[in-house]
């Protein structure tokens, strides 16, 4: 299987020409980690240290970790800052540039396209575009066998789940991979834009062929995860196939989303099954 995460070590005078970079929020913690060489990182952001939330908690912990406050990128002082649209600290960039902190805007990826173009861009700033090229050109090929593969299937109504009935209709990363695999995207069908809810009753009268289901690892007992308890839900579930996946999994809808495409084609595909547990 094709390892989403990867670093290649540089002899020190070569890290040290690169520039000092840290990231503010998970998202971007993501690809700052699998992009960066490693003597370039000066902090990440302490939701990547948490496995709960992280994929790569433990690489995480190698770095010290921000809060994303501006006082913490004038203390850490890199080179150059990510964070992404929405950063609390954006009324501060001209006073960081002054300072010779360069801040990059990343925004959020509504699909792989973006994704992959997003972490280009990072590359570009981190002066790293040749050394991850070839890592970025084997994940996008990944994915598109895996799209061929699993459009072998024929096609079937997918419902990505969270516990609190929250999915993902139309003009989400998600609704994105599942037309890419070849798949219909029941919550867009029914009309469903962005990241919305899908009422208990309307699945129950007209359910998924495959439900997707995210965070169900980390489903609680409070009221947010009532819905995922209920007993007419959990006997859908035991009678409708269904792929679990880790909530750390599906979050930023970055480069991570190779590992969920993998899930979702095995389970679609005897054959992209075994290719997968043959890479």
């Amino acid at each position: 299987m094709l390892a989403v995460g990867w670093a290649i070590a540089l002899p020190a005078s070569q890290a040290d020409a690169l520039p000092a970079a840290m990231s503010s929020d998970l998202c971007a913690d993501l690809l700052l980690l699998r992009l960066a060489e490693p003597g370039q990182i000066r902090s990440v952001s302490y939701q990547a240290q948490d496995p709960r939330l992280s994929p790569l908690a433990e690489q995480a912990r190698l770095y010290p970790a921000n809060r994303g406050s501006v006082e913490e990128l004038l203390t850490l002082r890199p080179e150059v800052a990510f964070v992404h649209q929405g950063w609390r600290g954006r009324h501060w960039v001209e006073t960081l540039q002054g300072q010779g902190i360069e801040v990059v805007a990343l925004p959020y990826p509504q699909s792989w396209d973006q994704a992959l173009a997003t972490a280009r861009l990072m590359a570009e700033r981190l002066g790293r575009v040749a050394a991850v090229k070839p890592s970025l050109s084997a994940l996008a090929q990944r994915m598109d066998d895996l799209g061929r593969c699993a459009r072998r299937a024929p096609s079937h109504r997918l419902l990505y789940l969270r516990p609190s009935g929250g999915t993902a209709g139309e003009g989400t990363y998600i609704d994105d991979l599942i037309r890419r695999l070849g798949q219909r995207n029941l919550a867009a069908e029914q009309g469903i834009k962005g990241w919305g809810q899908i009422r208990l009753e309307r699945l129950l009268s007209d359910p998924p062929d495959l439900f997707l289901l995210g965070y169900f690892d980390q489903a609680g007992v409070g009221a947010r995860a009532a819905y995922g308890r209920h007993p007419a839900l959990r006997a859908l579930i035991d009678r409708i196939p269904a792929v679990w996946i880790q909530g750390q999994a599906w979050g930023c809808g970055g480069l991570e989303l190779i590992t969920v495409a993998e899930q979702i084609a095995a389970s679609l595909d005897s054959e992209c099954r075994r290719s997968a547990g043959e890479e």
